[in-house]
């Protein structure tokens, strides 16, 4: 028996061993976690280039599965797009979402999204040096609680030539300008020449549309004052007010000085040779859409022009006089919010995704390229075509919210196409010498009033709001597809 024993053991630790890698095995298997988040068509790339490569890179143990999620079949009004859409997440038990600012709010309201505020107590996660603007704003949109990470922004900036400004001996811009010091600077620019050799003060890309440029001009000033077209609250038009009135009379004064380009894009030409920013011939380049910004100083610093390159600035404004410290000037319309299903079943692993999309390493990540969106996270720098970053993060940034503070789109979509019909009618005769600015806004203020009244009596009565998502920011012939762009010898 005694002969036996060694036996025994070497066959009863052999029977352990396999045991334990079988475990093992097991383990290791279960401990595999499939986070399932959510994308859109052809965006796979992008997620994994920003993100998800490097989170797989530190979590090996989890695994993401993106989830195509396509919400163009959910339209209908807008209760019923709002439930349809959680129903669909459901069903698809998604555990990252990616959300429109307006499907945050919603959502959030519901509950039906995860609070993270616990999770960052908790974990002792950083947000301080999140931009406190975009901080700010998702706990707004989430009735003072934290739902989601928005890793990326937008906001308007001031781009200009400095040799233009040396060589006419005009001061620089600085952060924190009014409108009217902005037009005063334009001002000081030569206005003689033909259109293909003068020198432009300012202001846009293309210039402001040709047609009217006054309507252009004048609402960029009122809404950047924090003036509305229409008081969701009441469901009153508010375009004829002293506010509204002083906005276009200071852009038509303004306009007078034939200091501002106007024209308008032309498919047919060459991109670059539309542009008088890019050739050295403007001298403030104001741009809502800093990606277009971006390739335009690649394209300044290729060389690729018969212009010399040129040193470049930026500040952020305008502002408003009353309050110097804000301006509204915060776009989330290309940069959405990721946020937590309050059911899902993975919460532990989508708030490890969601601390690696907020983080450091991502955030210096676009900063080196930031055509995708400026990092939420600061703290980060990088000299990008001779441009510091960091003026992105100066004063403090609220959100620009079109002709209406409308979260969570009273307004039926009827109304906008009324609107734009409305205001380019009364500001063509206003240009025209047909109309002052004073009857214009009588007529807007009475026309509005009644189309107002009518689609929110139509939706009272159909309970539908025409597309079930609302943009009364923006114009549909003013959205700009980047995607159309790809030809361009600067992207």
């Amino acid at each position: 028996m005694r002969k036996l024993k060694p036996l025994i053991l070497l066959l009863l630790i052999i029977s352990l061993m396999m045991g334990g890698f079988a475990g093992c095995t097991s383990l290791s298997t279960s401990d595999t976690t499939k986070l399932k988040v959510m994308t859109y068509d052809k965006e796979d790339r992008y997620f994994n280039n920003q993100y998800g490569d490097m989170f797989h890179a530190k979590n090996d143990s989890i695994k993401i599965k993106l989830v195509r999620h396509d919400s163009k079949g959910l339209e209908g009004n807008e209760s019923n797009y709002l439930e349809k859409l959680k129903q669909s997440f459901e069903q698809e038990e998604l555990d990252v979402l990616y959300l429109s600012m307006n499907e945050y709010n919603q959502l959030s309201q519901d509950g039906f999204l995860l609070e993270l505020d616990p999770l960052v107590v908790r974990d002792h996660y950083n947000i301080d040096t999140i931009f406190p603007s975009i901080t700010s704003l998702l706990r707004e949109q989430g009735g003072g609680r934290l739902y989601g990470f928005a890793p990326t922004f937008q906001r308007k900036a001031i781009y200009y030539n400095i040799d233009l400004f040396e060589q006419y001996g005009v001061e620089l811009p600085h952060d924190g300008m009014t409108w009217q010091e902005i037009i005063d600077l334009i001002g000081q620019f030569p206005t003689d020449g033909d259109e293909q050799s003068r020198i432009y003060g300012g202001l846009n890309s293309f210039g402001l549309s040709k047609e009217n440029p006054l309507l252009g001009l004048g609402l960029s000033i009122g809404l950047f004052k924090g003036l509305k077209a229409v008081n969701v609250n009441t469901m009153k038009v508010t375009m004829d007010t002293e506010g509204w009135k002083q906005a276009f009379q200071q852009a038509k004064v303004a306009l007078s000085s034939n200091s501002f380009l106007i024209g308008r894009f032309n498919e047919d030409e060459d991109f670059d040779k539309q542009q008088p920013f890019v050739q050295g011939r403007q001298a403030i380049l104001i741009s809502d859409e800093p990606i277009y910004a971006y390739s335009a100083l690649d394209y300044i610093k290729s060389g690729k022009s018969d212009n010399k390159p040129f040193k470049i600035g930026m500040v952020v404004g305008p502002v408003n006089e009353t309050n110097r410290e804000v301006t509204r000037d915060l776009y989330m319309n290309n940069d959405y919010v990721y946020a937590i299903r309050a059911k899902s079943s993975n919460v532990e692993a989508a708030w490890e995704l969601l601390k690696v999309m907020q983080g450091d390493e991502v955030a210096s990540k676009l900063a080196r390229r930031p055509d995708n969106g400026i990092p939420s996270r600061m703290g980060h720098k990088s000299d990008f075509n001779g441009i510091d970053l960091d003026v992105f993060y100066h004063l403090t940034s609220v959100l620009s919210n079109g002709y209406a503070d409308d979260p969570n789109n009273v307004i039926p979509d009827k109304f906008n196409d009324k609107y734009w019909e409305c205001m380019e009618r009364e500001w063509t005769q206003v240009e025209k010498s047909q109309k002052t600015i004073d009857e214009a806004l009588k007529t807007i203020q009475q026309d509005l009033q009644v189309a107002l009244d009518n689609v929110m009596l139509d939706k009272k009565v159909t309970g539908e709001n025409s597309e079930g998502k609302s943009n009364n920011n923006i114009r549909k012939d003013m959205i700009i597809n980047w995607e159309d762009f790809k030809t361009i010898p600067f992207k």
